[in-house]
């Protein structure tokens, strides 16, 4: 499957058509989940870099609100059990990409390799729950989100401890591209999904 699919294209019939206020209200929520994430972790890449005094607030919103944020709104769907499974895997992925931002700042490059492929094990980890949990989703499809959501966020984590802004932005723009199209993906799913269908009350 092509790259260009990521990042250009929703996956084929997966946004149903002729969508209710209610079903259009889940998909803007997940985008928003994935956007608070890539937000709160660009913030938190320029407070460490600059190590500023918000650092610790934006670490504890980061690293504890946004997991509890897609707790919340997958346990309407999923249950506590399985909600309370993505917020440790998610709160572990987060953990380690604080620790790549302070590698890279501290130039620890053995260690950054070392963190990225952690990241990249825990990808394919997380790819690999979301599939079991819904038929709908697809492994192969969220592995590849993930890699490329890490990939780049290491880029974004590069440009901003090394000043340079203008690439910051381009990757900014990508990354943000990707995290619209996780968020899409994700409540597609759920919109399919025979839990939906059997409780079309269950929107967020």
């Amino acid at each position: 499957m092509s790259n260009n699919f990521y990042f250009g294209q929703i996956p084929p019939g997966q946004i149903p058509p002729n969508l209710t206020f209610e079903q259009m209200n889940s998909i803007i929520a997940f985008r928003t989940l994935w956007l608070d994430l890539l937000l709160w972790t660009r913030d938190l890449i320029y407070s460490i870099a600059d190590n500023h005094p918000n650092q610790a607030a934006i670490t504890n919103r980061l690293y504890t609100g946004v997991p509890l944020s897609f707790y919340n709104a997958l346990a309407v769907f999923y249950g506590r059990q399985i909600a309370e499974e993505f917020l440790q895997s998610l709160s572990s992925e987060i953990l380690k990409v604080w620790r790549l931002i302070v590698a890279v700042r501290d130039g620890e490059q053995e260690l950054v390799t070392e963190i990225i492929r952690d990241i990249y094990i825990g990808a394919d980890s997380l790819a690999t729950f979301l599939a079991g949990i819904n038929p709908r989703w697809d492994r192969t499809i969220w592995r590849g989100f993930f890699i490329q959501y890490s990939s780049m966020l290491n880029e974004l984590i590069v440009s901003i401890i090394t000043g340079n802004y203008e690439v910051e932005i381009r990757v900014f723009d990508r990354i943000q591209n990707v995290t619209i199209l996780m968020g899409n993906y994700m409540a597609g799913g759920i919109l399919q999904s025979d839990l939906l269908q059997s409780n079309p009350q269950n929107a967020i």
